[in-house]
């Protein structure tokens, strides 16, 4: 019989990483200030594909030009969005807080579980009225966090990540709290 010699607690802690992207994640979050994001075709198949982004060359050209613009600008949600909109014609709530969540790690991200889970749903008849609640949820869901870091809960969180995930302690208190509300399903 072979005898197998492994360090389980390392085992469970590689395939918990992986299940959350976070060796991906933290390939983007390296890469994004070491190379042009609207050249490296890389870190945007890496983006891609951790966030999801199904969208055609004309949107993704616009998308990665302005971000490489703006990365060491320190943008707002709200500059992002309405970028977004005027060359896109698209209300881009999700993709626009992911940018903005890789150039200010300290930022929440807008994910349809992330609103799912925090009971918020974009509304308005018009592009005009979905635009300014975006921006006007986007606002709630920061406050929320702000709210909730101060919780025992929250502290609850982030120490649980930082014990089960202890490679990646470097990820931020927000993102640490994004990938726990994002697991819930």
């Amino acid at each position: 019989m072979i005898e197998l010699d492994f360090d389980v607690n390392k085992v469970f802690q590689e395939r918990l990483a992986a299940s959350m992207g976070l060796d991906q994640y933290k390939y983007i979050m390296e890469k994004v200030k070491q190379v042009d994001v609207s050249l490296h075709t890389d870190f945007q198949r890496n983006f891609n594909g951790f966030y999801m982004v199904r969208r055609n060359e004309a949107w993704r050209k616009v998308y990665y030009d302005y971000f490489e613009k703006v990365k060491t600008d320190k943008p707002t949600f709200q500059e992002i969005i309405m970028h977004l909109f005027q060359y896109t014609g698209n209300i881009e709530p999700s993709f626009s807080s992911k940018m903005l969540a890789t150039i200010c790690p300290e930022k929440p991200i807008w994910d349809k579980y992330i609103v799912q889970n925090l009971g918020i749903e974009l509304d308005g008849v018009t592009k005009d009225e979905k635009l300014k609640n975006a921006i006007s949820l986007y606002s709630d869901i920061e406050k929320w966090y702000e709210k909730f870091l101060k919780t025992d809960k929250a502290k609850e969180c982030i120490e649980a990540f930082d014990s089960v995930l202890p490679g990646y302690k470097w990820v931020s208190t927000i993102k640490k709290i994004d990938c726990i509300i994002w697991s819930i399903r």
